[in-house]
């Protein structure tokens, strides 16, 4: 897949994620389970300390990932473990599927 490729598929899934406010969410799902279906997200958005919008991915295990980025082909994620290791993912948005 060419790059202009991945962003028109990115493109309605990142105007979803950026005109959320705060305490929306919407669902989406990436990738799939041990059983072959699709896994279910919810990204939600809140205000931080500084008042300003931020997101957060979590799964239906209530796992979450806090949202640094969202570009025009990805969303990049992380937590912290309860040792403060930090973990890393990027999401490719033109793979994930919004839940209507």
């Amino acid at each position: 897949m060419k790059y202009i490729d991945k962003v028109k598929a990115s493109i309605d899934i990142a105007e979803a994620i950026k005109a959320l406010k705060d305490k929306e969410s919407l669902r989406v799902t990436y990738g799939k389970d041990y059983k072959g279906n699709p896994k279910e997200y919810s990204i939600y958005a809140y205000n931080d300390y500084r008042d300003e919008v931020s997101y957060a991915i979590r799964s239906n295990a209530l796992s979450s990932m806090n949202i640094d980025t969202v570009t025009a082909t990805t969303m990049k994620a992380y937590s912290y473990d309860m040792m403060s290791q930090r973990t890393n993912y990027t999401f490719p948005l033109y793979e994930l599927k919004l839940i209507k």
